[in-house]
């Protein structure tokens, strides 16, 4: 035989009777049940909470040495009310540490844990005292490398809101990226995967399928926390939806204590696809800050459409330049861009204006509003028709009312219009519109010529108005007056005209 190779398996064999060795030492000299009474008083000292240890703490040798507790529960912050309860606990263990009777976790797996989180009436949660770091102990130490958590349930319950939700089939995955050392500043790294299916209580017809994976940076002694190149998707029914797609992609820097927060490449895509209607939805945000209580954003967009077989409608919405703070901030430019389109008839509206926004009060104001609009139909004389309109808008959403005023040309007709809306939800249009002349011709198709030469002049005018087609309205509420100075309808002049229109 080789002498190198017979030396080799010599110190191999040394090797594993050294590890089998010490393996039958652990066996025979520590017990782990002994530690129960300190752990439970550990708990109870350091968060005011109640752990419950009912099964045997047994040690496991393969395939990592650690400790499996079977039927743990835990109280709540100083009650005696249930807050969690877990089928099996597996704490894997440093195995030179518990040579030194020290208790190093380095991996956690938790299968079946079911649990409830309370946010109550002023804010804080059933879960504040256990995010507060506490005094370490000698005796019990955690270096965690690998987390799973398997099949578990958690009911969420806001009493603020009376909303409930419970997520079902949670597992998670933490992996700590390099096992072999930290970064900086005890700065760990780790790579997370999430999934669980959500319903909500009051709500059957909510079910979605959740996933979640991203990187994460925490420095818990500094409170620094990152995530980095997350990637969410919900796929289910809610509200109507049936089959609804969530995404998001981006990243995240918290730094509380330095009352700092960044949103880095942000997207957000929302869409439901039907047999009657589409949906879609996409958000993007560049960079979004809020640092020292100053807010800064450089250009977000949202783009929308929706859809059904009779009818579509595409918005596109753009700020620019956002400064400010949380409560009152402002954009250099809002940017909007509408399009309806229903059968041949075709409205498309661009709109811009600096934005003013205080979200204390909900109330938002466009001080300086031009809007261009055009209006295209086959069946209008010319084929399309356009005008161009300055003025203010102003939205109070704790009243839910929004008041706009405009004025300026629309084909040949100075107008001034004033629109107050009452209710989001459903809302209702209170209109007042002044035009000094407006002709109807070019707005409705041509009249036959023997018709016009038999048309008296108040049925001429009765009939063009009865002509015009507002079911692309649809169930739209509109109460309003219209003055028009001199109207033209079928080769008809009328003077000081009044319309008041009711839908």
């Amino acid at each position: 035989m080789n002498p190198y190779l017979k030396y080799a398996l010599t110190v191999f064999a040394v090797v594993i009777a050294l590890l089998i060795g010490a393996i039958l030492y652990i066996a025979t000299t520590f017990d782990p049940n002994a530690y129960k009474h300190q752990i439970i008083q550990l708990v109870k000292e350091n968060k005011q909470r109640e752990l419950g240890l009912d099964g045997n703490i047994k040690l496991t040798f393969f395939p990592r040495l650690g400790a499996s507790i079977e039927n743990i529960s835990l109280n709540e912050h100083n009650n005696n009310q249930a807050f969690a309860a877990a089928e099996n606990v597996f704490v894997s263990l440093a195995l030179m540490p518990l040579l030194r009777k020290q208790l190093v976790v380095n991996e956690i797996i938790v299968k079946g844990l079911k649990a409830n989180l309370v946010r109550f009436r002023d804010g804080h949660t059933n879960i504040d005292d256990l995010m507060t770091k506490s005094g370490t102990s000698e005796l019990f130490k955690f270096d965690i490398e690998r987390v799973r958590l398997e099949t578990a349930t958690l009911a969420l319950r806001d009493e603020a809101s009376g909303e409930r939700y419970l997520l079902r089939d949670i597992n998670l995955k933490v992996d700590r990226a390099d096992t072999r050392s930290r970064l900086m500043d005890d700065t760990v790294r780790s790579n997370v995967k999430l999934a669980f299916r959500i319903d909500q209580s009051d709500q059957p017809a909510m079910k979605l399928v959740t996933s979640l994976e991203f990187g994460l940076v925490s420095n818990f002694d500094k409170r620094h926390y990152a995530v980095d190149d997350f990637q969410f998707e919900s796929k289910g029914k809610i509200a109507g939806m049936d089959s609804l797609v969530i995404s998001s992609k981006g990243a995240v820097s918290i730094q509380p204590i330095e009352s700092e927060y960044v949103l880095s490449r942000l997207t957000l895509g929302i869409t439901e696809s039907s047999a009657m209607n589409n949906l879609d939805i996409q958000f993007d945000a560049a960079r979004l800050s809020l640092i020292g209580g100053k807010l800064a954003g450089n250009k977000i967009t949202l783009t929308a459409r929706a859809s059904n077989p009779e009818s579509s409608a595409n918005g596109n919405f753009t700020l620019s330049d956002v400064e400010g703070s949380v409560s009152d901030f402002k954009s250099r430019a809002l940017t909007v861009k509408l399009e309806l389109k229903k059968g041949d008839l075709l409205v498309k509206t661009e709109l811009a204006s600096p934005l003013i926004g205080t979200l204390d009060t909900w109330q938002l104001n466009l001080p300086e509003i031009a809007t261009v609009i055009s209006i295209d139909n086959p069946g209008i004389p010319e084929n399309s028709i356009s005008g161009k309109l300055l003025g203010s808008a102003f939205v109070d959403g704790v009243s839910q009312s929004a008041q706009t005023t405009l004025s300026g040309m629309f084909t040949d007709s100075n107008i001034k219009v004033k629109l107050v809306t009452t209710g989001f939800v459903q809302p209702i249009f209170h209109f007042d519109v002044d035009i000094n002349e407006l002709d109807l011709d070019r707005f409705l198709p041509q009249q036959q010529e023997e018709e016009k030469k038999h048309m008296v002049k108040v049925e001429s005018v009765e009939r063009s108005v009865k002509s015009l087609d507002l079911s692309v309205l649809g169930n739209v509420k509109l109460h309003g007056l219209i003055r028009i100075g001199l109207l033209k309808a079928a080769n008809v002049k009328s003077s000081n005209v009044k319309l008041d229109i009711r839908t």
